[in-house]
Protein backbone atom coordinates (compact mmCIF):
# COMPACT_ATOMS: atom_id res chain seq x y z
CA UNK A 1 0.00 0.00 0.00
CA UNK A 2 2.64 2.49 0.85
CA UNK A 3 5.08 1.65 -1.95
CA UNK A 4 1.92 2.42 -4.51
CA UNK A 5 1.10 5.62 -2.67
CA UNK A 6 4.65 6.37 -2.90
CA UNK A 7 4.30 5.67 -7.65
CA UNK A 8 0.92 7.72 -7.60
CA UNK A 9 2.38 10.62 -5.77
CA UNK A 10 5.60 10.85 -7.88
CA UNK A 11 3.60 10.85 -10.89
CA UNK A 12 2.10 13.71 -10.57
CA UNK A 13 4.54 16.42 -10.30
CA UNK A 14 4.18 19.98 -9.43
CA UNK A 15 5.71 22.68 -12.27
CA UNK A 16 6.93 24.08 -9.26
CA UNK A 17 9.04 21.76 -7.46
CA UNK A 18 10.30 20.93 -11.26
CA UNK A 19 11.67 24.98 -11.03
CA UNK A 20 12.82 24.52 -8.17
CA UNK A 21 14.63 21.14 -8.79
CA UNK A 22 16.42 22.40 -11.83
CA UNK A 23 14.39 20.08 -14.39
CA UNK A 24 13.51 21.49 -17.54
CA UNK A 25 9.99 22.99 -18.11
CA UNK A 26 11.08 24.36 -21.24
CA UNK A 27 9.32 21.48 -23.16
CA UNK A 28 5.53 20.11 -22.59
CA UNK A 29 4.80 17.13 -21.50
CA UNK A 30 3.75 14.18 -23.47
CA UNK A 31 -0.17 14.08 -24.04
CA UNK A 32 -1.41 11.87 -20.65
CA UNK A 33 -2.68 8.40 -21.56
CA UNK A 34 -3.48 7.38 -17.70
CA UNK A 35 -4.26 8.99 -14.72
CA UNK A 36 -0.94 8.14 -13.76
CA UNK A 37 0.70 10.33 -16.49
CA UNK A 38 -1.43 13.29 -15.83
CA UNK A 39 1.15 15.93 -14.37
CA UNK A 40 -0.13 18.80 -11.82
CA UNK A 41 0.42 22.32 -13.11
CA UNK A 42 2.60 21.32 -16.68
CA UNK A 43 1.03 21.35 -20.19
CA UNK A 44 1.14 18.30 -22.06
CA UNK A 45 1.37 18.26 -26.10
CA UNK A 46 -2.01 18.22 -27.78
CA UNK A 47 -4.06 15.52 -27.97
CA UNK A 48 -7.70 14.42 -28.17
CA UNK A 49 -9.38 13.30 -24.80
CA UNK A 50 -12.36 11.25 -24.96
CA UNK A 51 -13.65 11.54 -20.91
CA UNK A 52 -16.83 10.56 -19.19
CA UNK A 53 -19.12 13.46 -18.64
CA UNK A 54 -21.45 14.58 -16.01
CA UNK A 55 -23.87 17.16 -15.96
CA UNK A 56 -26.39 19.00 -14.13
CA UNK A 57 -28.91 20.55 -16.32
CA UNK A 58 -31.71 23.14 -15.03
CA UNK A 59 -34.27 23.76 -18.08
CA UNK A 60 -37.79 25.48 -18.44
CA UNK A 61 -39.93 24.65 -21.02
CA UNK A 62 -43.44 26.34 -21.60
CA UNK A 63 -46.31 25.20 -20.56
CA UNK A 64 -44.90 22.38 -18.27
CA UNK A 65 -42.40 24.06 -15.91
CA UNK A 66 -38.77 23.97 -14.76
CA UNK A 67 -36.84 21.52 -13.85
CA UNK A 68 -33.30 20.21 -12.72
CA UNK A 69 -31.88 16.64 -13.85
CA UNK A 70 -28.75 14.57 -14.51
CA UNK A 71 -27.00 13.86 -17.85
CA UNK A 72 -23.94 11.30 -17.85
CA UNK A 73 -22.11 10.18 -20.86
CA UNK A 74 -19.36 11.31 -22.66
CA UNK A 75 -17.54 14.07 -24.80
CA UNK A 76 -14.30 14.31 -26.65
CA UNK A 77 -12.23 17.31 -26.65
CA UNK A 78 -9.07 18.11 -28.74
CA UNK A 79 -6.58 19.88 -27.32
CA UNK A 80 -4.03 21.99 -29.60
CA UNK A 81 -0.41 22.15 -28.60
CA UNK A 82 -0.37 25.13 -25.75
CA UNK A 83 1.29 28.36 -26.83
CA UNK A 84 4.02 27.70 -24.00
CA UNK A 85 5.35 24.98 -21.97
CA UNK A 86 5.51 27.17 -18.90
CA UNK A 87 1.75 26.52 -16.71
CA UNK A 88 1.31 30.80 -15.82
CA UNK A 89 2.23 31.87 -19.21
CA UNK A 90 0.60 29.24 -21.62
CA UNK A 91 -2.91 29.27 -23.55
CA UNK A 92 -4.16 26.22 -25.18
CA UNK A 93 -7.31 26.31 -27.96
CA UNK A 94 -9.80 23.45 -27.56
CA UNK A 95 -12.67 22.26 -29.54
CA UNK A 96 -15.79 19.65 -28.69
CA UNK A 97 -15.96 17.35 -30.88
CA UNK A 98 -18.63 14.94 -29.68
CA UNK A 99 -20.79 15.34 -26.63
CA UNK A 100 -23.41 12.40 -26.02
CA UNK A 101 -24.97 12.85 -21.86
CA UNK A 102 -28.48 11.03 -21.73
CA UNK A 103 -30.56 11.16 -18.15
CA UNK A 104 -34.53 11.31 -17.07
CA UNK A 105 -36.26 14.62 -15.75
CA UNK A 106 -39.43 14.25 -13.66
CA UNK A 107 -41.12 16.50 -15.75
CA UNK A 108 -40.19 16.24 -19.20
CA UNK A 109 -39.46 12.51 -19.19
CA UNK A 110 -35.58 11.40 -21.34
CA UNK A 111 -33.36 14.00 -22.08
CA UNK A 112 -30.43 13.68 -24.54
CA UNK A 113 -27.99 16.30 -25.18
CA UNK A 114 -25.55 16.37 -28.17
CA UNK A 115 -23.51 19.16 -29.77
CA UNK A 116 -25.11 20.65 -32.28
CA UNK A 117 -23.71 19.11 -35.59
CA UNK A 118 -26.33 20.50 -38.12
CA UNK A 119 -24.99 24.32 -37.63
CA UNK A 120 -21.74 24.08 -39.10
CA UNK A 121 -21.74 27.88 -38.52
CA UNK A 122 -21.65 27.60 -34.91
CA UNK A 123 -18.40 25.49 -33.20
CA UNK A 124 -18.12 24.38 -30.10
CA UNK A 125 -14.94 25.55 -29.08
CA UNK A 126 -12.79 26.95 -25.93
CA UNK A 127 -10.04 28.44 -24.37
CA UNK A 128 -7.24 27.47 -21.43
CA UNK A 129 -6.88 31.00 -20.60
CA UNK A 130 -3.00 32.56 -20.53
CA UNK A 131 -2.32 33.61 -16.58
CA UNK A 132 -3.74 31.99 -13.87
CA UNK A 133 -6.54 32.58 -11.26
CA UNK A 134 -4.28 34.27 -8.77
CA UNK A 135 -2.64 36.87 -10.75
CA UNK A 136 1.45 36.13 -9.99
CA UNK A 137 0.85 33.10 -8.15
CA UNK A 138 2.39 30.73 -10.85
CA UNK A 139 0.93 27.87 -8.82
CA UNK A 140 -2.82 28.69 -8.96
CA UNK A 141 -4.87 27.30 -11.04
CA UNK A 142 -6.43 28.17 -14.73
CA UNK A 143 -9.35 29.15 -16.09
CA UNK A 144 -10.77 27.38 -19.12
CA UNK A 145 -13.54 28.52 -20.85
CA UNK A 146 -15.78 26.50 -23.21
CA UNK A 147 -18.62 28.17 -25.16
CA UNK A 148 -21.10 25.45 -26.73
CA UNK A 149 -23.61 24.71 -29.15
CA UNK A 150 -25.99 21.84 -28.35
CA UNK A 151 -29.15 20.01 -29.03
CA UNK A 152 -31.25 19.16 -26.55
CA UNK A 153 -33.94 16.16 -27.65
CA UNK A 154 -36.86 15.24 -25.33
CA UNK A 155 -38.85 12.88 -27.37
CA UNK A 156 -41.38 12.20 -24.69
CA UNK A 157 -42.22 16.15 -24.50
CA UNK A 158 -42.28 15.50 -28.43
CA UNK A 159 -39.55 18.49 -28.56
CA UNK A 160 -36.12 18.61 -29.87
CA UNK A 161 -33.94 22.45 -29.22
CA UNK A 162 -31.25 24.29 -29.70
CA UNK A 163 -29.00 27.34 -28.53
CA UNK A 164 -28.05 30.02 -30.89
CA UNK A 165 -26.44 32.01 -27.80
CA UNK A 166 -23.37 29.83 -26.76
CA UNK A 167 -23.73 28.08 -23.51
CA UNK A 168 -20.16 29.42 -21.63
CA UNK A 169 -18.92 26.75 -19.29
CA UNK A 170 -16.09 27.76 -17.23
CA UNK A 171 -13.62 25.31 -14.70
CA UNK A 172 -11.01 26.33 -12.77
CA UNK A 173 -8.35 23.72 -13.83
CA UNK A 174 -4.95 22.05 -12.17
CA UNK A 175 -3.60 19.66 -15.12
CA UNK A 176 -4.92 19.03 -18.59
CA UNK A 177 -7.11 16.92 -19.28
CA UNK A 178 -9.00 18.14 -16.41
CA UNK A 179 -10.16 14.68 -15.10
CA UNK A 180 -12.11 14.89 -11.65
CA UNK A 181 -13.00 18.74 -11.87
CA UNK A 182 -15.89 20.58 -12.75
CA UNK A 183 -17.66 23.96 -13.26
CA UNK A 184 -20.49 25.20 -15.07
CA UNK A 185 -22.32 28.35 -16.04
CA UNK A 186 -21.41 29.84 -12.84
CA UNK A 187 -24.74 30.15 -11.74
CA UNK A 188 -28.38 30.80 -13.26
CA UNK A 189 -28.48 32.08 -17.39
CA UNK A 190 -30.89 32.98 -20.13
CA UNK A 191 -30.10 30.68 -22.46
CA UNK A 192 -33.03 30.58 -25.28
CA UNK A 193 -33.83 27.23 -26.84
CA UNK A 194 -35.44 26.93 -29.96
CA UNK A 195 -37.10 24.81 -32.57
CA UNK A 196 -36.63 26.69 -35.65
CA UNK A 197 -33.81 29.87 -35.65
CA UNK A 198 -35.92 32.25 -36.53
CA UNK A 199 -38.91 31.06 -34.50
CA UNK A 200 -39.68 32.23 -31.25
CA UNK A 201 -37.82 30.52 -28.23
CA UNK A 202 -39.81 27.43 -26.69
CA UNK A 203 -37.40 26.95 -23.48
CA UNK A 204 -34.55 28.32 -21.50
CA UNK A 205 -31.62 27.14 -20.36
CA UNK A 206 -30.99 28.22 -16.52
CA UNK A 207 -27.89 26.28 -15.23
CA UNK A 208 -25.56 24.18 -16.49
CA UNK A 209 -23.09 22.21 -13.61
CA UNK A 210 -20.36 19.93 -14.62
CA UNK A 211 -18.27 17.17 -13.73
CA UNK A 212 -15.58 15.85 -16.10
CA UNK A 213 -15.12 11.75 -15.27
CA UNK A 214 -12.08 9.95 -16.34
CA UNK A 215 -11.06 8.43 -20.03
CA UNK A 216 -13.26 5.85 -21.15
CA UNK A 217 -12.28 2.54 -21.98
CA UNK A 218 -12.13 2.81 -25.44
CA UNK A 219 -10.08 6.17 -25.40
CA UNK A 220 -7.58 6.56 -28.11
CA UNK A 221 -5.29 8.66 -26.56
Amino acid sequence: MTSSRAAASASVVPISRKLASGESASTLEPSPRTLREIRLLAMPQGGMDRLSFTTWDTIEVAGIGEDTFQLQGHYLIERRDPTSAVWSEASVEIFMREMSVTGFSEKFGQVHATVNTEDSGRISKGRVLQGTKYPGLVDSPKLCIMEGFMMFRLPDAQLTVFNTEPIRLQHHITHIPPIGQGGGTQGRVDIKLYVYPDGPHVATLREVKTHIGAWLPEHDG
